[in-house]
């Protein structure tokens, strides 16, 4: 025998011995898996969906309260405290600022602080002054 047929003969030989196996070279592929279950799929898609927005809005709360500066109680040390704040239309506002027993109104806009003007003291105390 020349190589050629013996390399032949090695390879057919496998498919020989199977041809004459009781199953033979027949192919049954495998039975399909199910069908998904829809309803099963939108209940996910909304957990996985409202689990996002979660997280997303935890982040934000998170980073918010995180670059807010703190607060400061009214009794405490402090030589400035917020009397109140007046918004105005065109992003402008009037705050109210208590600084050492002194009353100051500073106004602000988009492009920053405006101005700071000393109040006096109230109208009222000078009238009852003067009425004494």
């Amino acid at each position: 025998m020349t190589a050629r047929r013996l390399a032949a003969v090695l390879i057919a030989l496998p498919f020989l011995l199977a041809a004459d196996a009781p199953g033979g070279l027949a192919y049954t592929p495998p039975a399909p898996p199910p069908p998904p279950d829809p309803a099963g799929l939108v209940v996910k898609l909304f957990l996985l969906t409202a689990g996002a927005i979660g997280a997303c809005a935890g982040a934000v709360w998170l980073a918010r309260r995180a670059n807010r500066p703190p607060a400061v109680p009214a009794d405490s040390a402090g030589r400035l405290v917020l009397e109140g704040s007046l918004p105005l239309p065109r992003r402008c506002s009037v705050h109210f600022v208590k600084a050492d027993g002194h009353t100051v109104a500073v106004t602000t806009d988009a492009t920053g602080l405006r101005s700071m003007v000393l109040l006096s003291e109230p109208f009222q105390t000078m009238l009852d002054e003067a009425g004494r």
